[in-house]
């Protein structure tokens, strides 16, 4: 069964730059090595995170996430189940002030949202030109 959660959070701010950067690093290779696919992006004091795959290792992971405290503040925008996964794999990204707002990164994070049902495409989208503009 696929499985979806999506949550916006605030960052510490004890965290330094190099140690958000890292942390992006370590997500998208632990990730990718254990099958979960989604995305996490940095901006502005704030992460936005998707992750999908099996149910129990997303729960388990969200579980993971709600307990670090490198982020607080966690708003779930959704959990659901999914029909498939819209993600290849899983990417991470360092949205930088000269980065975050070029319209064709808005576009390719959009392009992962098709296999999502209407509502949440909406929901996501919304969030996403917030979070990246």
């Amino acid at each position: 069964m696929h499985y979806a959660i999506s949550y916006v959070s605030t960052v510490d701010t004890d965290l330094e730059t190099q140690e958000i950067k890292d942390l992006l690093a370590h997500s998208k290779k632990i990730n990718n090595e254990r099958n979960i696919t989604g995305l996490l992006l940095f901006s502005e004091g704030n992460f936005f995170q998707v992750i999908e795959g099996n149910k129990m290792k997303v729960k388990n992971l969200f579980q993971k996430i709600k307990d670090d405290k490198r982020h607080h503040g966690i708003i779930k925008i959704f959990e659901k189940e999914i029909t498939r996964e819209s993600y290849n794999g899983y990417e991470s990204s360092f949205l930088s002030e000269e980065a975050k707002y070029n319209d064709p990164s808005l576009q390719y994070y959009i392009n992962y949202l098709k296999v999502l049902d209407p509502k949440s495409q909406n929901t996501i989208k919304s969030i996403l030109r917030a979070f990246i503009s």
